[in-house]
């Protein structure tokens, strides 16, 4: 608590500024302090998690876990629709620090942001994990950089949106994403050719150029559903690194309350004194809200959101989701492999949200080697303000 107390003093002193300047509510949205253009807003969320998983390596099956999956305090606010600026600190899991950063709109509909931020790359990456329908990110996700430490100019409209920036390696990351990914310019534009009240069709592209240093290390990790679980595919540590490419395109339609999303991604490392590799990574999920919302969708940042809950009724989703890793290149043989997923999500209000998610994975070898599979369950309980 010590950590926290330091962090958010700030905003405390601001607290008790005279009565009269200030107007605090206590909503949905957490602790939030108005005192004339000022308005702090204190959140965070709680994901606890409950699973159970295999380790094929010992092996064994069946092995249960009882753990906190995110413990996050969150402080966002602005100054006179402007400045906006945001910081979360993660306990839980890889700690440390999550969105640090500040943005000003200049003009309308275009925002200049720096610091350590999700990069504009990957639809899965962007969507909050207060939200996604699954208790963990797809494998193909183990390709994106998810946090990076730069600046990026964005820009949207009703029906697009575009950003670009640049990036060096993140203060901290998601758990099992790497810190390094090196310095470099990231990019991704969205349309929405199609949105009307009952559907939205989305396309999207991102790219991404980095340079390393020469001491800079990656390695890309793949859980099996639960960050609990041992991971199931690694491409071990890869050095003597020049550039890195990637590339992502995503589509998606929403109908009523179906949302069907994929994506594919390619990565390639150039190197300097060993071979180059190419991975590669595709998902596709569909999601359907029972209770018959739709899902939020935000054309100028070219990101869907949860159920679109302004009616106040709760909300029931089942889900299903298809993932695919491939870390082989040749000689190089890390496995590739495949995810099937289902989940039931319930929204029980704004702040509180119960979710299962299962799990089958397998892992074959094109250069031999016996296949690896592994079933994973987790329950999740969530709170979020």
């Amino acid at each position: 608590m010590k950590i926290t107390a330091r962090v958010f003093a700030p905003a405390i002193a601001l607290f008790s500024v005279p009565a009269h300047a200030q107007e605090v509510k206590a909503d949905e949205k957490g602790l939030t302090l108005e005192a004339g253009p000022l308005e702090l807003n204190l959140g965070g969320r709680l994901h606890l998690d409950a699973s159970v998983f295999d380790e094929p390596d010992v092996p064994r099956t069946g092995i249960t876990s009882a753990d906190v999956r995110r413990a996050r305090i969150e402080l966002s606010g602005r100054v006179a629709k402007v400045l906006r600026f945001r910081v979360d600190r993660e306990f839980a899991g890889a700690k440390g620090w999550r969105n640090v950063w500040a943005s000003i709109e200049p003009v309308k509909n275009l925002e200049i942001k720096g610091g350590n931020m999700i990069v504009p790359f990957s639809l899965e990456d962007l969507q909050s994990s207060n939200v996604t329908p699954f208790a963990e990110r797809s494998m193909a996700s183990a390709l994106t950089g998810g946090f990076g430490l730069g600046g990026a100019v964005s820009a949207g409209g009703r029906s697009w949106s575009a950003s670009v920036g640049y990036f060096t390696d993140a203060l901290a990351n998601e758990e099992g994403r790497t810190t390094e990914r090196g310095k470099g310019v990231v990019g991704r534009v969205t349309v929405a050719p199609v949105r009307s009240r009952d559907t939205v069709v989305h396309l999207g592209f991102g790219g991404e150029r980095r340079i390393f240093s020469p001491t800079e290390r990656v390695r890309f990790t793949a859980d099996p559903g639960s960050v609990f679980a041992p991971n199931l595919l690694s491409s071990g540590t890869l050095g003597s690194l020049d550039t890195l490419t990637a590339w992502n395109g995503e589509a998606a339609v929403s109908f009523g309350p179906v949302l069907v999303q994929g994506q594919a991604i390619a990565l390639k490392l150039h190197r300097s004194l060993f071979n180059d590799r190419s991975f590669n990574g595709q998902t596709v999920s569909v999601g359907w809200i029972v209770t018959g919302q739709r899902h939020e969708y935000s054309a100028s940042s070219g990101v869907f959101g949860g159920p679109d809950r302004r009616n106040g009724k709760s909300a029931f989703e089942i889900a299903a989701r298809y993932s695919r890793l491939d870390l082989a290149d040749g000689t190089f043989d890390h496995g590739i492999g495949r995810a099937l997923s289902a989940s039931a999500i319930w929204t029980i209000s704004a702040n509180l949200r119960l979710l299962a998610t299962f799990t089958d994975n397998r892992v074959h070898f094109p250069n031999g080697g016996l296949p690896v599979t592994n079933q994973v369950g987790i329950l999740r309980a969530q709170v979020n303000f």
